[in-house]
């Protein structure tokens, strides 16, 4: 797991709004710092910092958002059984929007 991940996930176990501004900042660094292509461990230590709520820690969970969808290996599907957490499902439609389906792997693109 890149170093980034790893300092991202020190911050805090999920980036919420109540988080204070040398959190807020510290997190928006890691970002910043995130080195492409993100691995599968990254991928999934990213999502575990999405809270179930939805909180969008001020912009920043839609940064990990994108990140997680530029990844050469998304969709992991496996990450993605919490149908409880607002973040999970807004990465589950958007990949329904996509035209991806549940069964298949990244690069096999329903038509």
């Amino acid at each position: 797991m890149q170093e980034a991940v790893q300092d991202l996930c020190r911050i805090a176990p999920k980036l919420t709004e109540s988080l204070n501004l040398e959190q807020i900042t510290a997190a928006q660094n890691c970002i910043e710092s995130l080195v492409s292509p993100l691995s599968t461990d990254d991928i999934s230590a990213l999502i575990s910092l999405l809270p179930a709520d939805g909180d969008t820690a001020y912009g920043l969970n839609w940064s990990i958002l994108h990140a997680i969808e530029a990844a050469p290996q998304w969709p992991k599907w496996d990450m993605l059984r919490d149908e409880g957490n607002d973040w999970v499902r807004s990465l589950r439609q958007r990949l329904v929007n996509a035209a991806f389906e549940a069964t298949q792997e990244l690069g096999s693109k329903a038509h």
